[in-house]
């Protein structure tokens, strides 16, 4: 990662899985509101939203696309770290080896949510616990990968250590609290804000063009800073449009629409008779 793509390379995964989790959270939840509004299920019935920590493609939903791509990812960034790991021959380069470990857990996570989809028996909530491992240890290793470095470099390092940590603990809540959306939200904003603080510290270490940060000076670095907090500005604004726009496209379904998609892809718990007699009807109505 000593280098500008190797910055950029983690940070486009993590903001397309940002981005992905926050489109099927935000439909997911908006799916079962509207819902629970069309057939009139109440307290009861809005406790069917549960949180799940990896989604399916609705193109082709038999398949654990997602885990499937952290697995492909993963098997990208071993290879090239470990190519590029060896001088004159010897593997000399640890921090590659550290990096190689990074992606190793995020494989295991894959491969937890490839068994969890197809019901293999393992214990339960794996693909959350394996999630949390991977965010754990790649915040253990960011945190002590830091020796030597120059004062920006550290900082820029230590906030990324915080989202990735913020990230974990979000996990660890949504595992814990399955009927509530927010933890599941703020996994998505974290994970947002990793992507996002990936390529900002690639411009500001390695920069590809214009003018170098001095790594020393005290005014840059509160530059750096803001920086971050700008960043969350703008992924809270992201996500804040993203939601309104997808409950904007959900409250356009008519309610059969809306129980195939809580019932298909995002595999919602099945309603009882009279609530699908009731949707049905409604449906009906709309299309006379």
């Amino acid at each position: 990662m000593g280098s500008f793509i190797g910055h950029a390379v983690p940070g486009t995964f993590f903001f397309f899985f940002g981005m992905w989790f926050t489109y099927r959270m935000f439909q997911r939840y908006f799916l079962c509101q509207a819902t629970v509004a069309a057939t009139g299920g109440g307290e009861k019935c809005r406790s069917r939203y549960q949180n799940i920590s990896s989604f399916t493609c609705p193109g082709c939903p038999g398949l654990p696309l997602e885990g499937v791509l952290k697995i492909i990812a993963v098997v990208v960034g071993m290879t090239g770290e470990f190519a590029t790991a060896f001088d004159e021959g010897k593997f000399t380069h640890i921090g590659n080896a550290q990096h190689m470990t990074m992606f190793f857990f995020f494989g295991l996570n894959g491969v937890m949510d490839v068994l969890t989809h197809y019901r293999i028996p393992v214990p339960p909530d794996m693909d959350y616990v394996s999630a949390i491992l991977a965010f754990s240890m790649e915040a253990l290793l960011f945190y002590y990968h830091l020796h030597g470095r120059s004062h920006m470099d550290v900082q820029v390092h230590m906030l990324l250590f915080y989202v990735v940590l913020a990230c974990a603990v979000s996990t660890a809540l949504e595992m814990c609290y399955k009927n509530n959306v927010l933890p599941a939200l703020c996994r998505s904003y974290f994970t947002l804000l990793q992507g996002t603080w990936f390529y900002q510290i690639g411009f500001i270490l390695y920069s590809p063009w214009g003018p170098t940060w001095d790594q020393e000076d005290h005014g840059q670095m509160m530059v750096v800073t803001m920086l971050f907090t700008w960043h969350n500005a703008t992924i809270f604004v992201i996500m804040a449009l993203a939601g309104s726009l997808i409950y904007l496209r959900v409250k356009a379904k008519g309610p059969a629409a809306m129980y195939h998609g809580l019932h298909g892809p995002l595999r919602m718990p099945k309603m009882d008779a009279e609530q699908i007699k009731n949707m049905i009807v409604d449906s009906e109505e709309e299309e006379v």
